[in-house]
């Protein structure tokens, strides 16, 4: 794809060719759809079943990789419309929409990228590496314990961490603690600026803002919000970001459409931390 373009954004179905585990809480769902796609690495996808058993709402996934017509997905089994696509076998037919979303920015020579992914948040992050990297980046993964981990996936790339020192393979290695701190070791005596990307759970983005604010480091993140259309019209989704034209200092943008991935020093901090849990939480 050439630098700057927008994949263009395709509604189609398609046929699942595999859709199995690759670590304890995490499986990789691949899918040839009926027309080609691409994407920018932080665009996601809105996927559901098709005909009678169709879901209400489709589902919100980041998308791990394309090749040509084959797409392909990492998530976790959290609510009824997870467990609705992790039933799915090979051979069976689900409908896409996307790419939809704003990506992480494109690599910037002068300063290579950091990158943070825990658990579910691995995809974007994967795709961005995969697409982009340079021999001075580095990407940091985090997961529960050693069986969580997508080993195979990662290859000898990622340096991961674990919270719990469990299950950890023979000839494999594991950080004891959070993906975060990781990375900030990885990095101590790194020369020159860096760019940190990061995607997890919330408490992971803010420790990753944080990091970059001490490091002082451009700093953006993909957030995890629920949508329900993944175009901006149904604003479930909305996240608060600083607005200094408004009188109250900040608004609501869509996650959906102005995300997911937003730059850290856009966000309001103190309004998204203290926002109750979104309504229909489970995916």
């Amino acid at each position: 794809m050439t630098p700057g373009t927008t994949p263009a954004r395709l509604r189609c179905d398609g046929t699942v060719t595999a859709n199995a585990a690759v670590s304890d809480g995490l499986l990789r769902l691949d899918a040839r759809l009926d027309l080609p796609v691409d994407f920018h690495p932080g665009q996601f996808a809105m996927l559901n079943l098709v005909g009678r058993d169709a879901l209400v709402f489709s589902r919100p996934f980041s998308i791990l990789s394309v090749a040509g017509q084959v797409v392909s997905f990492l998530y976790r089994v959290v609510g009824r419309g997870t467990a609705a696509l992790a039933a799915l076998a090979p051979g069976d037919r689900l409908n896409f929409l996307g790419p939809l979303g704003r990506p992480f920015p494109e690599p910037l020579p002068a300063a290579p990228a950091v990158l943070v992914a825990g658990g579910v948040g691995l995809p974007p992050l994967f795709a961005w590496w995969e697409r982009h990297h340079g021999p001075d980046d580095v990407a940091c993964f985090g997961a529960r314990d050693g069986r969580d981990v997508p080993w195979d996936l990662l290859g000898a790339d990622w340096a991961v961490s674990v919270d719990e020192p469990t299950g950890v393979p023979d000839l494999h290695t594991a950080w004891h603690g959070v993906v975060t701190a990781l990375a900030a070791e990885r990095t101590l005596t790194l020369p020159g600026p860096r760019t940190l990307m990061a995607c997890g759970p919330v408490p992971l983005l803010q420790a990753a803002a944080e990091l970059a604010r001490e490091r002082g480091w451009p700093c953006w993140l993909s957030l995890e919000e629920h949508m329900g259309c993944g175009y901006g019209v149904c604003k479930g989704c909305v996240v608060p970001v600083l607005a200094p034209e408004q009188e109250s200092g900040w608004r609501n943008a869509t996650c959906c459409d102005e995300g997911p991935v937003f730059r850290a020093d856009a966000i309001a901090w103190d309004r998204y931390l203290g926002a109750p849990p979104a309504r229909n939480a489970e995916i």
